[in-house]
């Protein structure tokens, strides 16, 4: 007698669940409690599968929203920083005045920027130097 398959036999915690799963079996047409647990197996095995792949879409899902976030920050400072240098006309009696505040404005920007260029040229000179 050779037996294709495993055999365990299977004892209900309570009268109640098995009388549902028997109207479980009746009511999806299986031949037998058996063939519904072995479905009921493969379902929840499936469903494990499935959850782990869930939960990998959405880590991947939350990323790009991260970096969406990051990239949205990056527009939001350069469309303030474009605002701040946007040249507005202020009324007749104060235009003096902002333009002494323009002019220190704009020498300051100079200089940052002059000391951004230097620093940078420092560091490849350094790494020049550290090469030969």
């Amino acid at each position: 007698m050779n037996r294709k398959g495993i055999r365990r036999s299977f004892r209900y915690p309570s009268a109640e669940l098995r009388d549902q799963v028997r109207a479980a079996v009746k009511e999806r047409g299986f031949s037998s409690e058996q063939a519904f647990l072995v479905a009921a197996c493969e379902h929840e095995i499936r469903q494990g599968a499935n959850t782990e792949a869930t939960e990998q879409f959405e880590a991947r899902v939350a990323a790009t929203l991260a970096n969406l976030a990051r990239q949205v920050q990056g527009l939001q400072t350069l469309a303030h920083a474009q605002l701040a240098l946007t040249d507005v006309e202020p009324p007749e009696d104060a235009l003096p005045a902002a333009r002494v505040r323009a002019r220190l404005r704009y020498q300051k920007l100079v200089r940052a920027a002059a000391e951004q260029i230097s620093n940078k040229n420092r560091e490849t000179l350094k790494g020049i130097l550290a090469d030969e």
